[in-house]
């Protein structure tokens, strides 16, 4: 599909993508090319974040409990 992009900048979206996609969309480089993209809600970026895993930084370390104490009791 080929789009317009008026004297201002602005990028002429079909009626009925216009409707599909909603109030915002995201327009995001590809190596490809350009990507456009329908905004997600507040409560489906939500969701994804709170279902997903936390990135690991490293190996986990086990500290003995020597160590442990020690950023709990002050000297």
């Amino acid at each position: 599909m080929r789009l317009r992009v008026d004297s201002k900048g602005r990028i002429l979206l079909p009626e009925e993508i216009r409707k599909e996609l909603g109030e915002v969309v995201i327009l995001e480089r590809t190596k490809d090319g350009f990507l456009l993209k329908k905004e997600k809600t507040f409560l489906e970026e939500f969701k994804e974040v709170i279902s997903s895993d936390p990135p690991r930084t490293g190996e986990p370390e086990n500290w003995p409990p020597s160590e442990m104490k020690k950023i709990w009791v002050r000297h």
